[in-house]
């Protein structure tokens, strides 16, 4: 079966395919991807046969911005409100669509399996007849939200001869990144489960040698905002905040960040641009985030309790979801001082309801079907 698979551009959307797609692959069907030019190379090196299509990364971003310069002035809890269906309903399915109009052409898919912020692919699938399947990199949106998504995207369903409807947006299947536990999926057409599976492009490197010492004598925190966010997460007040206590630092910073704009880095604590987090996630006690999809899912399956100090995005709702069954903490924006930071870790450091609660947390994401349970179900569709 030829199957092509589009995605927006950026890792945290990337990654999350990934694991299903070398299913798909593994069970002899062709896969095509289509991406932005410059997420392209990423696929490639993923194993699978990548074709431009839709804004890159920057060209988005900058647009972006251009036209939400208001939403500053709004809490940070009710921006996604605003920036969602802007960025990839108005601004980049628009583009997408023209490009992809092409690649239909020339790859004749039988299937389609895309991102849930790739908003073009399910109207000119549904205009074509072809199943389309969506994968989830977080979790459920609210009413208003879906709402205004399907706002921002309807000249686009309107172009191929279609009104969208909330039963259209997720197409033949939804697969969600969360266990039952953790959130309930909208009740909007067919959904599964579907584990999520770390992938960081790198699964056969060895790790460093300082990751042995690494919570080896002393509980380890694990300190990360991501690929792209960093530098606006409140790193002085996080160093100050861990410099004293009596643990192992290990603080990602991503390549959009210097990390000698960092200061003098306490003695407890080793700074990196970027480490595989499967290296870290099990020798860690502790996480901090900005409770990015990818993070949190990882530090969630592997057990571990988290300081969530989200920025944008969905990053709000995964805190809440994590820190309505106790198994972390959320700090909002006026409570990043150093002595609240401090004071949450080392309450995630002792605290034992917590630990159990996150171990349960763990054994549910462990329950999730393996992507490979769904290849028969995803075939099918068509």
């Amino acid at each position: 079966m030829r199957i092509l698979v589009t995605s927006t551009p950026g890792t945290g959307h990337l990654h999350p395919i990934v694991p299903l797609a070398q299913e798909l692959r593994s069970a002899g069907h062709d896969i095509v991807w289509a991406t932005s030019q410059g997420s392209c190379a990423m696929v490639e090196s993923f194993g699978f046969r990548a074709v431009p299509a839709g804004l890159n990364l920057g060209v988005r971003n900058a647009t972006f911005h251009e036209r939400t310069a208001h939403m500053l002035g709004l809490p940070p809890r009710e921006r996604r409100a605003v920036a969602l269906p802007v960025m990839f309903g108005e601004i980049a399915a628009p583009v997408m669509r023209d490009d992809l109009i092409a690649v239909f052409d020339d790859v004749r898919p039988q299937l389609v399996v895309h991102d849930f912020a790739e908003l073009a692919a399910a109207p000119l699938a549904a205009a074509r007849g072809i199943p389309h399947v969506t994968i989830a990199f977080s979790g459920a949106i609210s009413d208003a939200l879906q709402a205004g998504v399907l706002e921002s995207v309807t000249p686009v369903w309107e172009r191929e001869g279609l009104t969208p409807t909330a039963l259209d947006f997720n197409g033949d299947l939804l697969l969600h990144p969360f266990p039952v536990s953790m959130d309930t999926p909208r009740p909007d057409g067919p959904s599964a489960p579907m584990r999520p599976l770390s992938y960081d492009g790198a699964t056969s490197a060895a790790p460093p040698e300082w990751i042995a010492s690494f919570g080896a004598d002393r509980p380890g925190v694990y300190v990360t905002f991501g690929t792209e966010i960093a530098p606006l997460a409140p790193w002085a007040a996080i160093l100050d905040a861990l410099a004293d206590l009596d643990i192992d630092v290990v603080a990602t910073v991503g390549g959009q960040l210097d990390p000698t704009t960092l200061g003098p880095t306490p003695r407890n604590t080793r700074v990196e641009r970027y480490v595989p987090q499967r290296f870290l996630l099990d020798q860690a006690k502790v996480i901090v985030s900005h409770a990015g999809a990818g993070t949190l899912i990882g530090a969630a399956s592997a057990g571990r309790v988290h300081l969530s100090l989200p920025i944008s995005a969905d990053q709000w709702d995964n805190a809440d979801l994590l820190s309505a069954l106790n198994a972390g903490i959320t700090l909002e924006t006026d409570q990043r001082d150093a002595e609240m930071i401090r004071r949450s870790v080392e309450r995630l450091l002792t605290d034992a309801t917590m630990h159990f609660a996150a171990e349960t947390i763990k054994t549910d994401f462990a329950d999730m079907p393996h992507p490979r349970e769904l290849v028969v179900a995803i075939d099918q569709l068509t």
